[in-house]
């Protein structure tokens, strides 16, 4: 450990001698010491034997910038700043030891790991929460193979069309949605003066069907006061809106104080 003012006095030569020796151990050793050197200079090393820290003296002169933390047991060094940045175009490369580039960051801002060989964190070294504006391809790189939402809420739904002066004791609706399938359960219910023997249609749905091909077709039950049955299995979305029906066509067994629940799997574009 050394330091040194670097200004080599006007002496005789013994006393010259040791100083010039004494000022390049300073410049050898980068001015190391427990405290800072008594006399500065601006764009001055210094190593900070007390925190092992590298520290280089700014343009100005009025503070140390630290650069590096040396550990000095196991012989490594940590970067000490706030910004890393490329030097080129080739962006920012992270290398294991035996130098295979284990992780990019390009110059578009793109971390991208070496293929198929980095796990994201661990048994022991789980992520908290993960926040996408996008997509997650699972198994494959194609479009089939992305998962673009999922999501869980709640809906209202109501009487679209059969009974008729309707008033609602209770309207709950739950559903999840995962990539274009969504499923739904809810109960409802209603007062109804009229529509007695007519086909029970609800509305409400959480997302507009598909109503592409047969995926318009829910699989599910719905259960109520309808004339032939109270559990009837299926349900059926119609395809031209949001409106949901039994796959039987149930209709109102009478009027007065009624229910209906149920809970199916449907399909949506949205």
């Amino acid at each position: 450990m050394s330091q040194h003012d670097l200004n080599i006095a006007n002496q005789g030569f013994p006393a010259t001698r040791a100083d010039l020796n004494n000022a390049l151990a300073a410049l050898a050793s980068n001015s190391s010491g427990t405290s800072e050197p008594s006399t500065t200079y601006a764009n001055q090393l210094w190593y900070d034997t007390t925190n092992d820290l590298l520290k280089f003296r700014n343009e100005a002169d009025s503070a140390w910038i630290d650069l590096a933390y040396m550990n000095q047991t196991t012989s490594e060094w940590e970067i000490r700043s706030g910004v890393v940045q490329a030097v080129d175009s080739g962006g920012i490369l992270f290398k294991t030891d035996e130098g295979t580039t284990r992780v990019t960051l390009d110059d578009s801002g793109n971390l991208l790991p070496l293929d198929a060989s980095i796990s994201l964190g661990g048994a022991s070294n789980r992520f908290s929460d993960l926040y996408l504006s996008g997509g997650v391809h699972l198994g494959g790189t194609g479009s089939a193979n992305k998962l673009d939402d999922v999501e869980e809420g709640t809906w209202t739904p109501s009487i679209h069309s059969g009974p008729t002066g309707v008033t609602y004791n209770s309207q709950e609706g739950y559903y999840f949605k995962i990539g274009s399938i969504v499923m739904v359960r809810f109960h409802m219910s209603f007062t109804c003066t009229g529509g007695a023997g007519a086909v029970v249609k609800a509305t409400g749905l959480p997302f507009v069907q598909n109503t592409t091909g047969f995926s318009w077709m829910a699989a599910g039950s719905l259960g109520g006061s309808f004339n032939n049955g109270s559990a009837l299995k299926g349900a059926a979305v119609e395809g031209t809106s949001n409106v949901f029906r039994s796959a039987a066509d149930g209709t109102l067994s009478s009027t007065g104080t009624k229910s209906v629940e149920g809970n199916f799997l449907y399909s949506t574009s949205s």
